[in-house]
This record gives C-alpha cells, structure tokens and sequence, in this order.
C-alpha cells in the first residue's frame, strides 16, 4: 500500500465510489472514495485483473430500513461484491481483500461509554470483518479506526491502493457528497 494518492499518470479512467456505492469491473480503472466512519474494502482478483470495491456507511441493514442500495451497509456489501465475482465467474477464495476506514473523527470528546455506543466506525469495520469471514475472506491490509478519515485511490488491475489521511479540518472541507 503506498501512503500518497497517484496523479493518474497510468491513464486510467476514475470512478468515484460514492456513499452506498459499490463498484465492480473487468477493466482496468482507478477507484476513489472519501471515507470518515464509513468502510471500504477493495477486492482484487489477480488472475483475471478485475477488482471492486464498495462504500459503506451502516454496520448491517438492522441500522436502517432496507432500501434499494444494498452497499450501504457493511454485510450486504460485502456479500453483493462476492456475487458479482462469482457471476464473473472467479472464486472468491482467490480474492485478495484490503479493509479501509471506520475513522472516529466526531466523538472523542464524550466519555468512553458514550463514545462506545456512538462510534459506528467501529461497528462498520466489525460488521465488514464479520462479513468477510463468513465467506472465508480476510483482508491482508488493514488501515482502519482512529482519528483521521481517509482518500484511497484502487487500481483495479493490479490491486494497487494508495491511501492519504485526512485531518479533521480537511474532512470539513470536502463537498458533503464525498464525505461519509
């Protein structure tokens, strides 16, 4: 994992990986997305160069009404990107999996049990290791939780991920649509 964000000197169309998204493909792109408690995964399948990756801001569809977006929410992302490689027809046992986000940027001034019931990063990272488990996964990098959210850019042929972390300032500064 590199620790600065690349300037698109590979030539690579970019999508943007927006809160409740998930992204699949075959073709070699770079990936983005801005993360604060959200949680990411990136999954890359060497063999065929393909790559997803998902975007999620709820723990598990019990935090919410289920809806239409399914990559909201931590376990069901999980579960639809596996889908969409086996559809692809790979194994998922061949996945190689990286875990990102969960940051708890707006809580670390309540006490320590408030903070505990209030810190959905947390649960969004555990929930996602959950997921990840029950289908044999397990990342093989893993730059979650603390205090600092998190710009990552995925290249899905190669499973490349660079990663900046963001101050809290720089996280109020983002267009809301970018920050989860």
């Amino acid at each position: 994992m590199h620790q600065c964000a690349p300037f698109n000197t590979l030539g690579l169309p970019i999508g943007h990986v927006s809160i409740g998204d998930c992204a699949f493909t075959t073709r070699p792109m770079l990936l983005t997305t801005v993360l604060g408690s959200c949680v990411c995964a990136t999954f890359h399948h060497p063999g065929r160069q393909a790559g997803g990756m998902f975007h999620a801001m709820l723990p598990d569809v019990s935090m919410a009404r289920p809806h239409n977006r399914p990559c909201t929410f931590a376990d069901q992302a999980v579960a639809s990107l596996v889908r969409r490689f086996r559809e692809g027809g790979m194994d998922p046992a061949a996945l190689v999996v990286k875990l990102f986000g969960g940051a708890n940027t707006m809580i670390s001034k309540h006490p320590t049990a408030l903070r505990e019931v209030l810190d959905v990063g947390k649960k969004n990272v555990e929930s996602a290791k959950a997921a990840l488990k029950s289908f044999g996964l397990k990342a093989v990098v893993e730059d979650t939780l603390g205090a600092r959210g998190r710009k990552l850019f995925f290249a899905t042929a190669t499973g490349q991920v660079w990663l900046t972390r963001l101050t809290p300032s720089e996280l109020r500064t983002l267009p809301p649509e970018e920050l989860a």
